[in-house]
């Protein structure tokens, strides 16, 4: 039976984490007028107006809620209509936003709802042993021992592990996969592989027995860590 997941935000997010050992490539830059759907990424959601001078509240859907204040312009909803930013300012765990041409509380109403892009060729660099969630989707899953999986078709993120969902094969049934060392022995997104040694009967009960994992830690959440800087909470593993 075939796992049913709930509403959430875009997969393509400014989220990462941080990797085992793995292979490591950032995806070609691409000129905003001319990106593809998969070359936006989404960095948050307009859920409010604040006051009446026009800012709105933003639901950050980046592990870089600062970039805000750094990013000239954002592109908003499906027509990625480009705005410029003309003022960014932290508030508990949103973010007020003024944007050029939204001068009062009504103009900002209209925006609820809406979903704030950026190019992917702006997305926060990343050190070489981490990497962003979406770039996982799409990925072999294949076993240490050489046996194919399944493909990566989504992820999930919440309060404990991130989830792989792997579209097992054969059969095609979901198995949500925790991103952890334990399991996640190879990430290599160059290659389009992701090697793992899953516990006996996670995919299949023909799966011979995983050896046994020397490091049990998650891969780390860009939360869960210090900062490398004052303004980018990059991962280290």
């Amino acid at each position: 039976m075939k796992t049913n997941h709930p509403r959430r935000p875009p997969r393509n997010r400014e989220i990462g984490a941080s990797a085992a050992p793995a292979s490591h490539a950032s995806p070609g830059a691409a000129d905003a007028a001319d990106a593809p759907d998969a070359a936006w990424i989404a960095v948050g959601e307009i859920v409010g107006a604040f006051g009446i001078r026009g800012e709105v509240k933003v639901l950050p859907q980046t592990d870089f809620p600062d970039r805000f204040a750094r990013t000239p312009t954002l592109y908003l909803g499906d027509a990625r209509a480009p705005r410029a930013v003309q003022s960014a300012r932290q508030h508990q765990r949103i973010v007020l936003l003024k944007l050029d041409g939204v001068d009062d509380e009504t103009a900002a109403q209209r925006l609820r709802g809406l979903t704030l892009w950026i190019p992917e060729s702006e997305r926060t660099p990343l050190a070489d042993n981490q990497f962003y969630l979406h770039d996982v989707v799409g990925l072999k899953v294949v076993h240490v021992n050489g046996q194919p999986l399944g493909e990566v078709v989504d992820f999930i993120t919440g309060s404990g592990n991130d989830l792989f969902v792997v579209r097992a094969t054969p059969g095609g049934r979901d198995v949500l996969l925790p991103a952890v060392r334990e399991f996640i022995r190879e990430l290599d997104i160059p290659g389009g592989v992701l090697r793992v040694d899953p516990i006996p009967g996670l995919f299949d009960d023909q799966s011979e027995n995983a050896a046994d994992s020397s490091n049990p830690d998650e891969l780390v959440r860009a939360e869960d860590t210090p900062s490398a800087t004052d303004t980018e909470n990059e991962r280290d593993s």
